[in-house]
């Protein structure tokens, strides 16, 4: 091994010992006291590509825990880098950091040369946290980098997660994760494997979890927590009594319509509600709130909110101007106050995936940049979010 060969090895840091080995079991100890976790225990062969649903806020805990005591790379969105504390934490730990929704070539870079040293990679390839708990599209690309590096794949299924600690209550109850762990794709496959067999299998692999219906074939599991439906007035969109848009406030296991008084009551140890003559529990609400916004949008929905703008240069957040935001079935565009010739166009095939900051923001990543928009009522950012992901879906 020449010189340069050495200290690009050297730069490539492994997870590190310290948080896996000497950290890692005081995590461990406590996830036991909040989880009853039910893992099979399949060895992984390196090079590895991991990957798994994101489901909860304490994905990094967990999901590492479910291969433990196998050190894995996480990629991880650059989101979290804007933190400087948590960056330098992401960066001592041999984290790889991605662009969200966008052609980061210094990630795959990166995730080839740790396989090329055999190490393992782990990646959550939806790109961000599942709001109702069920799949979201894959990007695509996965397929290519997969056959070009040639890792063992191995699959984690952690039905249970999304109920542990959802996108819209992010600090952590009390359940159940039973998780399995397969090998995808072996290595040895990869010589002979279609682009189309690895896209069916990973996208039939993700179709499995789906943790609200988990809930409801096994009664029997428990989840607790005390303000179990705190945040669900960000998710929420329309009252199924009175049709008031984004109408809910709630209290503990409580939802009220402060429109109409339409009111549900969680059970205390599920999401199930205590009178099920609406809806029988929490996919039941979900289904209907987003089938009759799914209805407005082949009626022609047109999204508009007043709102602020930035843009992102790598992590560095820039303001842009104020406006209004405008969204229909074929674009959507960013109007200045000011001056129109600063307006912008973004029509939905530039576009993966929105990412969103419910009840804050959400942002659009295309290949030229990462745009956040704040509406002045941050809630609404839950229907632009939810209008690309259904446009996204039909095309499928």
């Amino acid at each position: 091994m020449n010189s340069k060969e050495k200290g690009k090895k050297k730069r490539l840091r492994k997870p590190s010992f310290f948080i896996y080995y000497i950290l890692g079991p005081i995590v461990i100890l406590w996830l036991k006291t909040m989880l009853k976790i039910k893992r099979n225990k399949l060895k992984i062969k390196g090079p590895s590509l991991i990957i798994a649903p994101h489901r909860s806020y304490y994905d990094f805990l967990t999901i590492p825990y479910l291969i433990y005591p196998t050190r894995s790379h996480i990629v991880a969105t650059t989101y979290w880098y804007r933190n400087k504390y948590l960056k330098f934490l992401l960066n001592i730990t041999g984290t790889i950091p991605k662009d969200q929704y966008r052609n980061d070539v210094r990630s795959i870079l990166r995730i080839a040369n740790y396989l090329k040293l055999g190490r393992n990679v782990m990646m959550f390839p939806e790109g961000q946290l599942s709001t109702y708990g069920r799949p979201l599209p894959l990007p695509k690309g996965l397929d290519k980098l997969i056959l070009k590096y040639k890792p063992n794949v191995y699959f984690i299924n952690p039905n249970g997660t999304y109920l542990f600690s959802p996108k819209w209550n992010n600090t952590p109850g009390k359940g159940r994760i039973d998780a399995s762990l397969e090998l995808l794709i072996d290595k040895d496959e990869l010589d002979t494997i279609t682009n189309e067999e690895i896209n069916n299998r990973l996208s039939n692999a993700f179709k499995k979890n789906d943790d609200l219906l988990y809930m409801r074939e096994h009664p029997e599991y428990k989840y607790l927590r005390k303000n179990k439906a705190k945040g669900l007035d960000i998710v929420l969109m329309k009252c199924p009594n009175c049709s008031s848009i984004m109408p809910f406030k709630t209290d503990k296991l409580n939802l009220t319509c402060e429109s109409c008084g339409f009111s549900l009551d969680f059970e205390i140890d599920s999401y199930r509600f205590k009178d099920t003559s609406k809806f029988k529990d929490l996919k039941d609400l979900f289904d209907y709130d987003l089938n009759e916004f799914h209805k407005e949008i082949e009626n022609g929905l047109v999204l508009e909110d007043e709102a602020k703008f930035s843009y992102f240069e790598n992590i560095t957040e820039i303001p842009l101007f104020s406006g209004k935001v405008r969204m229909d079935s074929e674009k959507l565009t960013i109007i200045s106050n000011d001056d129109e010739s600063l307006n912008i166009t973004i029509p939905h095939e530039k576009v993966i995936n929105y990412t969103i900051a419910l009840g804050k923001s959400f942002e659009v990543p295309i290949a030229e940049k990462t745009y956040k928009i704040y509406p002045k009522d941050g809630k609404h950012s839950i229907f632009y979010w939810n209008y690309i992901a259904y446009l996204k879906e039909k095309k499928s």
